[in-house]
């Protein structure tokens, strides 16, 4: 439960750098360090700059993923499409050594930094087309 004051603040956050849609933090990330963001993306930029938004408005937080409308967030099997099929490693995944993490991170320096992971697991505007998921239709 520790996490639920924080999805707020984090769609507030990511709201103020581009059009957020919805805000999760996952069970499997004890619902406090790891956050998927929906967005509707405009720019290139836009799934970065909410990277940075969400990490700036909860500094435990670990992980982000950022997707676009089509993906639910409730769903990791969703998510997970969203990052194997959307997420070219060198282009698309930020990663942020030696800030300030939780206290709660087994995976923590004792001194309390941690390195952040930030996903890009959105569609790239100029190729949208070859995005879009296969339909199989029913029998």
């Amino acid at each position: 439960m520790m996490g639920v004051p924080y999805e707020p603040r984090i769609y507030r956050a990511v709201g103020e750098v581009t059009t957020v849609k919805n805000v999760v933090l996952t069970e499997g990330g004890c619902c406090y360090l790891h956050a998927v963001v929906q967005i509707e993306k405009q720019t290139e930029g836009d799934a970065k700059n909410a990277i940075m938004a969400a990490f700036a408005a909860h500094t435990s937080l670990k992980h982000v993923v950022v997707v676009d409308e089509d993906i639910n967030i409730f769903d990791p099997n969703d998510v997970e499409f969203a990052i194997a099929t959307r997420v070219k490693g060198d282009m698309d995944i930020l990663i942020i050594p030696n800030v300030r993490g939780s206290s709660l991170d087994p995976r923590g320096a004792p001194d309390g930094t941690t390195t952040k992971v930030g996903i890009d697991a959105t569609k790239v505007l100029v190729e949208k087309e070859n995005f879009e998921r296969a339909v199989i239709p029913e029998e």
